[in-house]
């Protein structure tokens, strides 16, 4: 079902003067000072009836407010309730009418999905053409075989039939159609087949053998005792007869093998492939795949077997991970020649041509001072600070201070969609606020996007800013992609857990762009972006204040935890801020594993060579954004390196402060928005 606006915002007090003494609407006032909106606080009370189920009061405010500007969303609420017994034509002109508003993708699935639970197929039919959601795909169908109108439908039910997962419920009576229809072929079923066990899907898999010859099933059979095994005995298939499908259970048996133990995988291909007639392309991908995932693992015989990959057939990501483990050997011969082969926009990154500086320097290939070190040196990013540690520079750090006139401001902030948005805000609706402003922002010329920064900035919506100035390229307006928001707060409790402030904005930065309200997919809240089960645990461990996991999405209630949470991992990696911000993103357990088969030493090696991405860029973003608070907070930087104890040692390789400068103004900024 559709969620109700009314459930997108936090808990009101009943009545309008307890909300109002009470500040229970966290939705800024459009001037300070300036005295309640009528309209809006008539809007805040009918979100309030209507969520606590007083319709004749929502009503009655309802039809008080047919000229304020979010009267729509009153609309919406109204037709989201009676959408099963709202007449078709009202209801197609309403949507009709709003399209370019949020909540109008939300309100046409769920009265789309409301026709066909009422068995209105002609409706639905008339109203559903184009519809990408698979449950609405799928009673669209149906409807399609209960009116009888089934030409070109079997094409249209195969593609929902082949995929390598369970479909939804609604799809069930057009599978049975399908069936009865004679759809589900030899060749569909294996298909089928082989998408779910490329998805590691079992239970289907083995559902799935009903639609293949009984003569064939034993195949399945043997693959569930094999994959059971951890594919161990995945060589006795040799009996097997050589044909397409036995080659491809065995192509997706290896491949699956290959992301546990590529060593493995590659002695059981080794041992079957000379009784199979493998196409060549098929046999590449088995061994590109050994390949890619020994380097992830940093196994010994990597080189092996990237050297049974051709050449030709090397791509992005297998070139990336060989020069991982290279890296991880520090092998720099090799890892200047890997770095070669990258396509050019790969290895044009700053990321790549950093390691290429210290192959050509560490190999003795380019004598110091390195050229591409002294260009990356020029740079307001990870590999820009390390390279100017390196050779002992000054931070170059060159703002852009902003210069948009109030007028082009006025202009952006008149757009419809910008309206919404900041009215939304100030009626607490935050979800639907950055909705309605994301819609708005993503019509704007790119030119435009920094003007729609500044109406962010004005407004203190410091996440908007962030956004629109990632997107639009214009990455060095520092003080409004940085700003020291709640910095009284921030100061004082790291300050009270013996923390860096800047790091401390640092990780806010990167976890959660500034936004208080945060919740993530995994339930990681607020500023800090803390579950509420690491919440809990912590505050009772330093005795911290504990309400529920709501105080999480507020500054008060997160600020306290994420600090002493940080202060907790300190201790626990030994003053160690890169192992500390890996399993602050990643979980210590992940950062035990890592250590274990990560090289020791550099921690800017053991970065590179971590196997999660996300972590891999995370370490180097939370460092790159603490450099920048430091410098908005202090002038003088602490030098990035010194933030980077070696693994296991703690050596710290540069220690100090950079001046900042500004040497140019062609400077590239930091990674990420």
């Amino acid at each position: 079902m559709q969620t109700s606006i009314t459930q997108a915002i936090g808990k009101r007090q009943l009545g309008y003067c307890l909300c109002v003494l009470l500040s229970a609407w966290c939705g800024p006032v459009s001037a300070e000072g300036s005295a309640p909106d009528p309209a809006l606080e008539q809007f805040k009370i009918a979100w309030d009836a209507a969520r606590q189920g007083d319709h004749d009061t929502f009503r009655q405010i309802k039809g008080s407010l047919q000229d304020y500007i979010l009267f729509p969303y009153l609309q919406y609420e109204d037709y989201r309730n009676r959408r099963s017994s709202v007449p078709v034509d009202e209801m197609v002109a309403f949507l009709t009418n709003h399209r370019d508003w949020a909540f109008e993708p939300g309100l046409r699935i769920a009265w789309l999905r409301s026709l066909a639970r009422k068995g209105r197929w002609a409706d639905l039919l008339a109203n559903s053409r184009g519809v990408t959601d698979t449950a609405l795909r799928c009673q669209r169908a149906r409807g399609r075989i209960i009116l009888g109108k089934t030409d070109g439908l079997l094409s249209e039910a195969q593609s929902l039939w082949a995929v390598g997962k369970s479909q939804p419920d609604e799809c069930d009576p057009v599978f049975a159609w399908l069936v009865s229809s004679g759809g589900v072929t030899e060749s569909l079923a294996w298909e089928r087949i082989r998408l779910a066990m490329e998805a590691n899907k079992r239970s289907l898999v083995m559902y799935l053998a009903r639609y293949v010859p009984e003569d064939q099933r034993r195949w399945l059979e043997s693959w569930n005792q094999y994959r059971r095994a951890g594919y161990a005995r995945l060589e006795q298939a040799r009996r097997w007869p050589d044909n397409e499908i036995t080659r491809m259970i065995l192509t997706t048996s290896l491949q699956r093998l290959a992301r546990k133990d590529a060593t493995r995988a590659a002695a059981k291909f080794a041992k079957l492939e000379g009784h199979f007639s493998w196409e060549e392309a098929t046999k590449i991908a088995v061994l590109r795949d050994i390949a890619l995932y020994s380097a992830v693992a940093l196994e010994d015989d990597t080189p092996l077997h990237m050297s049974r990959v051709p050449a030709v057939h090397r791509d992005s990501q297998l070139l990336e991970w060989w020069a991982r483990f290279l890296l991880s050997r520090q092998d720099w011969p090799a890892l200047a020649e890997v770095i070669a082969q990258m396509p050019g926009e790969i290895s044009n990154d700053d990321r790549w041509r950093y390691w290429l500086a210290q192959a050509e320097l560490r190999s003795g290939q380019v004598k110091p001072p390195s050229e591409l070190l002294q260009e990356l040196a020029g740079k307001a990013n990870y590999y820009g600070f390390l390279a100017a540690d390196e050779m002992g520079l000054d931070y170059n750090i060159c703002p852009l201070q902003p210069d948009i006139k109030d007028a082009e401001i006025d202009r952006i902030a008149g757009l419809a969609g910008f309206q919404h948005g900041l009215e939304l805000r100030r009626a607490g609706l935050h979800n639907w606020a950055i909705r309605e402003w994301s819609l708005a922002a993503a019509r704007l010329p790119a030119a435009d996007l920094k003007i729609a920064a500044a109406l962010a900035h004005r407004e203190g919506w410091y996440d908007r800013a962030i956004f629109a100035l990632g997107n639009s390229g214009d990455l060095r307006f520092y003080e409004w992609r940085f700003p020291l928001a709640w910095e009284t707060e921030i100061k004082r409790e790291a300050t009270a857990n013996d923390l860096d402030p800047a790091w401390v904005y640092g990780t806010i930065r990167s976890e959660s762009a500034m936004v208080e309200t945060a919740q993530s997919s995994a339930n990681a809240m607020g500023l800090m972006q803390i579950t509420p089960a690491t919440g809990k645990r912590v505050a009772r461990r330093h005795g911290l204040a504990w309400r529920g996991s709501r105080q999480l999405k507020t500054v008060a209630g997160n600020l306290p935890i994420g600090t002493a949470y940080m202060r907790d991992l300190l201790q626990d990696y030994d003053d160690n801020p890169v192992l500390v911000s890996g399993s602050y993103n990643a979980g210590p357990n992940a950062v035990s594993r890592w250590l274990d088969s990560r090289p020791a030493g550099e921690a800017a090696i053991w970065v590179e060579t971590l196997p999660y991405f996300e972590t891999r860029d995370y370490i180097p973003r939370v460092l790159a954004f603490t450099t920048l608070y430091d410098w908005r907070l202090d002038g003088t930087v602490k030098r990035i390196s010194g933030r980077m104890p070696h693994i296991e040692s703690g050596k710290i390789s540069v220690t100090g402060f950079a001046d900042v400068v500004c040497r140019s103004q062609l400077q590239t900024a930091t990674m990420g928005k």
